[in-house]
């Protein structure tokens, strides 16, 4: 609002900080995008050692809203305040600015363009899809600015490729929507796709609005209603783009579509509130009662309910804004008793360490920061306003499979010891023991909670049953007639075929009598499965042809020819082309086979060749013709 977005009264509010504890190796390396902070009266922080470092003499004015951009290893890239305000009893006269690296103005908004500074969330910056060097610079108004003086949402496009890499704004002040005003969030499609959302209000309807970002620039804004008809000061959206929240409003959030669908309202400050970075809690200072720090579990199937207090303080503080840090923890701006003692006040950040895990921690004032006297007579509550997506904290499921051989129980338990343990059957010890019937599958989840953050596992058990192998044949009715057969082994996934051909597959061709085994193995050992296909006592006459061959000289399938098995032949010949009709070999006698080579006597390459044969049985007056095709395969 134009003369104080944040609540009037000192004793209103007090916000919390997290602190994301990482463990080591557990996540990799987000780039440095949320490095370094420039906030408040020439405040900063610089988080590039691993640890937040005080900055002092930052050429930086911000009251509530401001925003920065590092590159991907932690260096400034610009940085602001979002927007001006003509003189007001309470902050005077301040232009918005756009800082460069070098902390020297880019664009100077004045104060009747860009944003408001006193809004809660004056301005946000996010990358262009189409271009690598520019920045959207988006700006909100403050409120109380009535229509048509009202600037809503617009943006300002900077490109840091001019003015020799300290950049220049080629774009002004573009219009985006407007009545809106204070709360400005984006959030990054959380399906791997290119594009954002930037999320704001509008001033009358209270409703949501939403403006695309994509490759083609900023859409037409869509307009989404809320569970409630309130003003709305500060908008957070979870760094997995999943969930947003307003005024203790709980939304699931589709990137996909721009879709909010109401969860739950709890009570919690709509100024001072933060998702933890893997955006299983939201952290709040609690709007029902003053200096209490709350967490609420968003995967709790009654949100409300699984509330926890961490911290309750008898003083009352003025609390400013909270922010997910690049080191996992969340900070917070107060003024504590302590701080108008001081002339000027002081403004203290404070942090919640550990968000994620199972004993989050407060620690109160562990930097002071100076304010300037003739602005709100000593006091701010800005902290950057960053598009949180740069923050997430995100591991994958511990997966484990695991075979059982029959039907006794199986000792389920986490590869690393936590503090508590939820199954996916309601226990709540550190291990469970299962059973799984014979041929049947089934999953167990656990999730792990750890002192700083929790580990999710999933446990898949398959029962093979001692072995359960089968070798299943087609039905002989003629002897004579059989061959070619295929015999085909059924077992548990995983398993091994070792066959006495020495084939490998869990499949077996037969082109001859005889018999055949195959070793199956698994995880639970060995068994050996037998076929015989006996040669007829009486004899019979029959052509085969295989349809593929590998001449790899293994003594296995190395040649090709019509096969007249168990006839008298008196004369057969047969030819090879090429599928361009090359002739490739001639045999002119019954044992004549192909080896895979040229007339040239060169090798033939692997390909489908065509084959013709002409034989003429013993006894018969008549010659037979045969033809098809033979796959080469080397």
């Amino acid at each position: 609002m134009q003369q104080s977005s944040f609540p009037a009264s000192r004793s209103a509010v007090t916000l919390f900080l997290f602190l994301f504890f990482a463990l080591t190796g557990a996540f990799s390396q987000a780039p440095g995008h949320g490095n370094i902070w420039y906030f408040g009266a020439g405040a900063g922080l610089d988080f590039n050692s691993g640890l937040p470092v005080k900055l002092t003499g930052i050429n930086v004015d911000s009251y509530e809203g401001c925003a920065i951009y590092c590159d991907a290893d932690g260096a400034v890239l610009l940085y602001t305040n979002g927007g001006g305000i003509p003189f007001s009893a309470i902050n005077g006269q301040h232009d918005g600015i756009i800082w460069n690296r070098n902390q020297q103005v880019m664009y100077n908004m004045g104060d009747t363009s860009g944003g408001g500074y006193s809004a809660a969330q004056s301005a946000v910056i996010v990358p262009d899809i189409a271009d690598a060097n520019r920045y959207f610079v988006f700006t909100m108004d403050h409120n109380p600015t009535p229509a048509p003086q009202n600037r809503g949402m617009s943006y300002f496009l900077a490109d840091m490729s001019l003015n020799g890499g300290l950049g220049a704004v080629v774009q002004a002040g573009v219009p985006v929507y407007k009545p809106a005003t204070e709360g400005l969030a984006a959030i990054k499609n959380s399906d791997g796709s290119p594009g954002y959302w930037v999320v704001a209000t509008d001033k009358d309807s209270k409703d949501f609005v939403l403006a695309p970002l994509n490759a083609a620039g900023v859409g037409t804004p869509v307009v989404r209603p809320r569970a409630e008809d309130s003003d709305v000061l500060v908008i957070k959206a979870s760094p997995q783009s999943n969930s947003l929240c307003v005024n203790g409003e709980i939304y699931d959030f589709a990137t996909a579509t721009g879709a909010l669908t109401f969860r739950e309202k709890v009570t919690a400050s709509g100024y001072t509130f933060s998702y933890s970075p893997r955006g299983r809690y939201l952290y709040a200072l609690e709007s029902d009662a003053v200096g209490a720090i709350v967490r609420y579990d968003l995967t709790a199937s009654d949100i409300a309910a699984s509330k926890e207090t961490l911290t309750f303080d008898n003083e009352t503080p003025v609390a400013g804004h909270m922010q997910i840090g690049p080191d996992g923890n969340i900070y917070w701006v107060e003024q504590l008793s302590e701080d108008f003692l001081t002339i000027p006040p002081t403004i203290s950040l404070s942090v919640v360490r550990c968000p994620d895990g199972a004993t989050p921690e407060v620690e109160r004032a562990i930097m002071k920061f100076d304010t300037d006297i003739n602005n709100a007579g000593g006091f701010f509550t800005s902290l950057p306003n960053f598009p949180d997506w740069i923050f997430a904290r995100n591991k994958d499921v511990v997966t484990s499979v695991i075979t059982s051989c029959d039907t006794s129980k199986v000792t389920l338990k986490p590869a690393v010891p936590g503090l508590r343990y939820l199954w996916s059957n309601g226990a709540v010890t550190p291990d469970i023991e299962v059973s799984v019937g014979a041929g049947e599958t089934a999953t167990y989840t656990l999730r792990v909670e750890e002192a700083c953050d929790f580990t999710d596992y999933s446990f898949q058990i398959t029962n093979i049953g001692n072995l359960q192998a089968t070798l299943e044949a087609p039905v002989v009715k003629d002897t004579c007639a059989a061959l070619p057969l295929t015999l085909q082994v059924t077992a548990a996934a995983g398993s091994t075929f070792q066959w006495s051909d020495g084939s490998t597959a869990d499949s077996l061709r037969l082109t001859d009598f005889g018999a055949y085994s195959v070793t199956v193995t698994t995880s639970c050992g060995s068994t050996v499965l037998s076929y015989n296909l006996p040669e007829p006592e009486t004899g019979c006459c029959f052509p085969f042809t295989p349809n593929a061959f590998t001449p790899n000289n293994d003594g296995v399938n190395d040649r090709f020819s019509p096969v007249l098995r168990g006839c008298d032949v008196e004369y057969m010949e047969f030819s090879v082309y090429s599928r361009w009709g090359e002739l490739m070999y001639q045999g002119f006698q019954a044992s004549d086979r192909w080896d895979g080579t040229t007339l040239n006597g060169t090798e033939a390459p692997s390909d489908i060749y065509v084959y013709t044969a002409r034989y003429k049985l013993e006894g018969d007056t008549a010659e037979n013709v045969i033809q098809g095709n033979i796959a080469l395969l080397r």
